[in-house]
């Protein structure tokens, strides 16, 4: 559900989760400004090679699903209730192996795996075999570049100094039997849009089908949550308020850093031709 949120939101989102480099991490350290709590847990991701994630998602969207344009009111609705997704990403080998189930959008459920270059997948609407084609043309995939990461965070700090976006430090919670600092990012309607350039349509990635999101009037609020002692971000909690007054809410887990991870290519036989 990243998706539904503007381009520069999803950027932040991918530095904080997809930078990766093969440093060893940057010594813990216990942080109380928001920013550098944020820096932090991007640099951190900067040196990890693998990481799992969880998502649940809630709520309802209207979504043009026929490609005419009626999005908001004149849109189909999709109840994300039951939404859930996982993912296991190998940053140092450019993979990732992914299951997803929308109950709410004709019982949709599915598995991506992008590995060597080539995008396996399969969902309920496909059969059961896999269909192949070009990584690029499908996702965009996690990978190792040294050399971008300066940029990367630097993109992260310039977007935490845009006018609207004032990261505060919240409690400490617990967060899977660690202590987790907790920053939140409010964004009203008018400071969301001029983030977005001022539009509302918020497409998908190229390559995959164009079903935009409806954003007119949204407004948004993403609490993220950074182990204290690994300065590993563990968390991500987003509620998007919706113009008609409904909502959507998304939350991410992040686990399993650094741990080994195995993401294989499916069998011949299971490969359509």
């Amino acid at each position: 559900m990243m998706r539904t949120l503007p381009a520069r939101l999803i950027a932040m989102a991918s530095t904080l989760v997809l930078i990766a480099a093969c440093n060893a991490n940057p010594a813990p350290s216990v942080l109380t400004d928001p920013r550098e709590i944020l820096a932090a847990a991007a640099t951190n991701a900067a040196t990890s090679t693998t990481v799992h994630v969880d998502l649940t998602a809630d709520g309802t969207l209207s979504l043009d699903l026929t490609g005419t344009g009626a999005t908001g009111a004149g849109g189909a609705p999709v109840k994300l209730t039951g939404t859930t997704a996982a993912a296991d990403l190998d940053m140092a080998k450019k993979a990732t192996r992914a299951t997803f189930s929308i109950p709410g959008l004709l019982g949709l459920a599915g598995e991506l795996i992008v590995l060597d270059g080539a995008a396996y997948y399969k969902t309920t609407l496909t059969g059961p075999l896999y269909r192949k084609q070009a990584a690029d043309t499908t996702v965009p995939t996690p990978s190792v570049d040294p050399s971008a990461i300066p940029a990367m965070v630097q993109q992260l700090t310039d977007f935490l100094a845009k006018p609207g976006v004032d990261p505060v430090k919240g409690a400490d919670v617990d967060c899977g039997g660690k202590t987790c600092s907790t920053v939140r990012i409010e964004l009203t309607a008018a400071e969301l849009a001029a983030l977005n350039g001022g539009g509302t349509a918020v497409p998908l990635p190229s390559g995959l089908p164009a079903v935009p999101v409806n954003l007119a009037g949204a407004s948004l609020d993403m609490t993220l949550q950074v182990e204290r002692d690994t300065n590993r971000l563990a968390g991500l909690a987003t509620i998007i308020g919706l113009g008609d007054g409904g909502k959507v809410t998304a939350n991410v887990i992040l686990s399993k850093w650094n741990e080994p991870v195995t993401i294989a290519a499916p069998p011949a036989d299971q490969i359509a031709p």
